[in-house]
């Protein structure tokens, strides 16, 4: 019996092992007081804060990799009080605190990676692509990447609403 128990015991060690190192994802914390989300459009520029984050992310291991944020609606800045207002107004701040972002897959690409996953704004919900990439640097790294949001296609159309968003990204992390 005991020589039957030792070749089991030692397959499941082994099989537990080779499933936890398949699964192991890196878990990436973002510096606080180093992050950006910038947007510009042909109106004005500005900016979002209050980031909150869950970046499990593997250059070599994609298919666990999972990306998530969510900002505060109300953070957004453009310079101006009265415009921040009215973005707020048109973001519905008061009654949609955030705006998030949850990957669904990753993929590599020519000049990086990309995101694809489901942006919600308001009361709306909308799959897009995010690309990215990510430099590795000791301990810690940067993503980075660009992506435009038409407004309308959330329901954001508070007069003096640009067409279109264009966000740059740049989220230094550490592990």
């Amino acid at each position: 019996m005991k020589q039957l128990i030792y070749p089991v015991v030692i397959a499941l060690c082994i099989g537990t092992s080779a499933f936890t190192l398949v699964n192991n994802v890196t878990s990436w914390k973002v510096k606080e007081d180093a992050y950006q989300i910038k947007f510009t459009s042909s109106k004005f520029d500005g900016n979002f804060i209050g980031l909150k984050s869950e970046l499990l992310f593997d250059e070599n291991n994609l298919e666990v990799s999972k990306l998530s944020a969510t900002i505060e609606a109300n953070s957004i800045n453009t310079g101006n009080g009265m415009r921040n207002k009215h973005a707020q107004q048109g973001l519905d701040a008061a009654n949609f605190k955030t705006v998030t972002f949850v990957s669904s897959s990753i993929f590599k690409t020519a000049n990086g990676f990309e995101a694809i996953g489901n942006l919600t704004i308001k009361n709306v919900t909308k799959s897009i692509k995010i690309p990215f990439t990510f430099t590795k640097n000791g301990d810690g790294g940067v993503f980075a990447g660009t992506f435009s949001v038409k407004p309308a296609e959330y329901n954001v159309t508070k007069g003096g609403t640009p067409d279109v968003l264009d966000f740059q990204l740049n989220v230094p992390v550490t592990k």
